[in-house]
């Protein structure tokens, strides 16, 4: 069965985009606690971290410098991956927070 994130990916529910390519999508948490939160989801499936290819993880890794240099703040946030534990969605997701970058959020439908 299709989980939240695969039909975000897919369209079929709207999101706002902060950063997609055809490997990962980047969208804004729906209750973000901290004035920057982004969740990054790679659009090949993994249930979580540790079920995930190390391809899907040198991905990962990228998109979250590619945010921070998005977002001007290369040396100031946090990234929080949660593994079963805490874990709300069994879909690979890393969770992108600062308490800067928010003057250089820019989605792709505004």
């Amino acid at each position: 069965m299709d989980d939240i994130f695969e039909k975000i990916i897919r369209r079929e529910i709207p999101s706002k985009i902060f950063y997609e390519d055809d490997e990962v999508i980047v969208i804004q948490d729906l209750y973000p606690k901290a004035p920057v939160h982004l969740l990054l989801i790679p659009k090949e499936k993994s249930k979580n971290f540790y079920e995930a290819s190390l391809e899907t993880l040198a991905i990962m890794g990228r998109t979250v410098k590619k945010v921070a240099e998005l977002l001007k703040i290369e040396d100031h946030f946090q990234i929080q991956v949660n593994n079963g534990y805490g874990q709300e969605i069994e879909h690979l997701h890393y969770h992108f927070m600062s308490d800067r970058g928010a003057e250089n959020l820019k989605f792709l439908d505004d």
